[in-house]
């Protein structure tokens, strides 16, 4: 009775601090606690009174009442609330999980807890702006590191993209209005060149690990381009070596010793041509695999016919591929790469010998060969002088 003595124009003050009220729409209950719903089974609405408080002064709460109103009837205000970033990413991940590989699962919850949780857990999501996150991620790429060094911004982005993904479904969930990590920027970045091999230190390298058990993993890796995942994936059904093709149909992540089998990277399949001296190397391997098949009889494990496995047909788990390649390297004489830059090699060296760029972006899977564009710009030749020559014969015949 006393709010309603003291309310005018839907605000009362309340001890100190000023309230507003509101009619919010909320579904219709039966005495279970259950929505009742209509024909079209949707939950039937009905509208009730909420105080909201807590402002300073009269005129504080009469702007936060109109801005409510304006939001109620545009269907964009949602309820004040004071969870904070860290409680809503606890609860979207554990939601967001179901759709997501076991890899990629495990990088998001490690980007929350070393660099979300640390750096926004504690700040209510209502209060998050654009201008702070972007202030934040400078400060995150500058001290962010290890004992303060800088972080790079390849992970100061990801941290982005996770936060950007989580603040988009708290819209969904009438958290927020609008994402705040849309309008926010990220600290000016010079992407990194590329560490690869040229032709021929590849086939040196090639030389130097012909004796190797997995030499046809590692001269197919440099061959096509083909992701960790996807050589690891890869079935003898989709390697038609009398036509010289791979078929990348999967790709295969492996967390806690199970491996998930998956569409590649941006899912869909694509057929790679392969060079004799590739397709040789995987009819040796296909030989001496069948020789190892007949020698452990009932214990060979693999039953899905995969390429790459172990003497006694155990798949060969990723991390271990990455791991053996890097090994492989010692005492050759060459720059170190990672696996992922025999990957970067194989379209530096096309791109370079002047394949079109359409081609190696359908090798490496990219849909879009922009995406290939903006990987690999610094390596395509600028041969102004060639194109000349090429526009003076086919218009002049000279």
């Amino acid at each position: 009775m006393s709010d309603r003595k003291g309310m005018r124009d839907g605000v009362v003050q309340r001890g100190t601090t000023w309230s507003y009220v509101l009619r919010v729409k909320v579904p219709v209950v039966d005495d279970n606690g259950q929505p009742v719903l209509d024909d079209e089974g949707n939950a039937r609405m009905t509208s009730k009174p909420k105080w909201f408080g807590g402002f300073p002064t009269r005129k504080a709460a009469i702007a936060a009442r109109d801005e409510a109103r304006h939001g109620s009837r545009q269907g964009t205000w949602v309820a004040p609330s004071n969870i904070t970033v860290g409680a809503y990413l606890d609860r979207w991940i554990e939601g967001h999980a179901v759709d997501l590989k076991a890899s990629t699962e495990k990088s998001y919850r490690g980007n929350i807890a070393r660099y979300l949780k640390p750096y926004f857990g504690n700040l209510r999501v209502q209060e998050l702006s654009p201008t702070d996150l972007s202030a934040t991620f400078k400060r995150m790429h500058e001290t962010g590191g290890t004992n303060g060094k800088p972080l790079s911004p390849r992970t100061v982005a990801f941290a982005r993209t996770v936060l950007r993904m989580a603040m988009q479904s708290a819209i969904s969930d009438r958290v927020i209005a609008v994402n705040p990590v849309v309008g926010s920027k990220l600290p000016k970045a010079v992407r990194p060149k590329h560490s690869t091999w040229t032709g021929p230190q590849a086939s040196t390298y090639l030389e130097h690990v012909n004796d190797e058990r997995f030499a046809a993993l590692w001269i197919l890796a440099l061959a096509t381009g083909m992701r960790r995942g996807e050589l690891c994936a890869l079935r003898w059904e989709n390697v038609d070596l009398k036509a010289g093709v791979v078929r990348v149909e999967e790709s295969v992540t492996q967390s806690a010793g199970r491996r998930t089998i998956g569409p590649p990277k941006n899912g869909d399949g694509r057929s790679v041509a392969i060079d004799p001296r590739t397709v040789a190397a995987l009819k040796a391997w296909r030989k001496l695999q069948r020789k190892e098949r007949l020698a452990a009889g009932s214990i060979y494990k693999d039953t899905d016919g995969v390429v790459f496995t172990w003497q006694d047909g155990t798949p060969t788990p990723p991390d271990y591929v990455s791991k053996a390649f890097v090994d492989s390297q010692a005492d050759s004489g060459l720059p170190r790469l990672k696996l992922h830059e025999a990957r970067h090699t194989h379209a530096t060296i096309l791109l370079r010998e002047g394949t079109p760029v359409h081609i190696v972006a359908k090798r490496l899977g990219h849909r879009d060969p922009t995406v290939t564009l903006s990987v690999y710009a610094d390596v395509i030749p600028e041969d102004d002088g060639r194109a000349v020559d090429t526009f003076s014969r086919a218009v002049w015949g000279s």
